[in-house]
C-alpha cells in the first residue's frame, strides 16, 4: 500500500501557529515594551534617548525565576512574579537590593547614553555624588553608593514626584528613620482614553537578588499592571509595611 507522505500548506501553518503560542507561554516576552497593555489602554511613548525609555526596553529572561547573589534561586510565595529583568547581579556579595538596582539602572543608562560626565548618586546623607569627580572606575563607583547609601538617601536628595506626573524611572521609596527601607520603580506606563494611567513596577530585595517586575492581583490593579492608588495599598501589606508610607522621587 503507498502512503501518500505530502504535506499540505493546510497542514503547516496549524502547527507554525502551535509552535509560535508554546514559545510564547514558555519564554514570555523578550523586553518590558513587549508585555501587553490591558485592553482599552494604550501604552505612553517616550523619547528614545530618555532614561523611560530605557526602562521600557529592557531585557527580560526566558523564565520566572529569581536568583540571589549567592547563586541560589529565591523560592516561597512573597511574590506575584510578572518577569524579572535580564541583569545578572554585578557582585558576588549582598550588595544589589531594591535601592542599589534603581541605582544602577540610573548609571548604566548614563553609561549606554555615553554621559557619565552627567551622572550622579548620593551619599548617604543624600548629597549628590557626580562619577566624574570621584576618581572611581565604574564599577567600584557603584560598588561605593551600593554599600553606604540607600533608601534613606534616595528619599533624601532626590526629586519629589506628583501623582500625575508619575513615569517610567520614578520611584516608590519607603524609609522612616534612615535605617531599612525599600524602593520600588515604574518601570513601564500605560493610559486610557479618560487620561487614567496604570504601571509595571518592579523591585530588588533582600537578601540582594535579581530584580523582578510584580504582577498585579485585581486589588491592586489590572491585568497585571497596578494603579498608583492599587500599588500604595500593596506596599501597606506585609512584608513592606514596617518600611513605612511611600514617597514619590525621581532621579530626573
Amino acid at each position: 500500500m503507498r502512503v501518500n507522505t505530502k504535506i499540505t500548506v493546510c497542514q503547516i501553518v496549524p502547527v507554525m501557529f502551535f509552535l509560535f503560542c508554546f514559545v510564547q507561554v514558555c519564554f514570555g516576552y523578550d523586553t518590558i515594551e513587549k508585555i501587553p497593555v490591558p485592553n482599552g489602554y494604550e501604552r505612553i511613548k517616550y523619547d528614545i534617548k530618555s532614561y523611560s525609555h530605557y526602562l521600557q526596553g529592557l531585557p527580560l529572561k526566558d523564565k520566572n525565576a529569581i536568583y540571589k547573589w549567592d547563586g541560589k534561586k529565591v523560592f516561597g510565595v512573597l511574590y506575584n512574579i510578572y518577569a524579572v529583568v535580564d541583569k545578572p547581579l554585578l557582585f558576588k556579595s549582598d550588595l544589589e537590593q531594591c535601592a542599589d538596582f534603581c541605582m544602577r539602572f540610573w548609571a548604566d543608562f548614563h553609561k549606554i547614553q555615553s554621559r557619565l560626565d552627567k551622572l550622579f548618586l548620593y551619599d548617604y546623607s543624600g548629597k549628590k555624588k557626580y562619577y566624574k569627580r570621584s576618581n572611581k572606575k565604574y564599577k567600584s563607583f557603584l560598588r561605593w553608593h551600593m554599600a553606604y547609601s540607600n533608601s534613606y538617601s534616595i528619599k533624601k536628595g532626590a526629586n519629589k514626584v506628583e501623582s500625575e506626573a508619575l513615569k517610567p524611572g520614578d520611584m516608590f521609596v519607603q524609609n522612616k528613620d534612615g535605617g531599612i527601607g525599600h524602593v520600588s520603580l515604574i518601570v513601564d506606563s500605560a493610559k486610557n482614553n479618560n487620561g487614567e494611567q496604570i504601571y509595571l513596577i518592579g523591585y530588588g530585595f533582600i537578601p540582594a537578588q535579581e530584580f523582578h517586575i510584580e504582577k498585579a492581583q485585581r486589588e491592586y490593579g489590572i491585568d497585571g499592571w497596578f494603579t498608583e492608588k492599587g500599588y500604595k495599598k500593596y506596599l501597606s501589606e506585609f512584608p513592606f509595611s514596617p518600611y513605612g508610607k511611600p514617597v514619590m522621587r525621581s532621579f530626573e
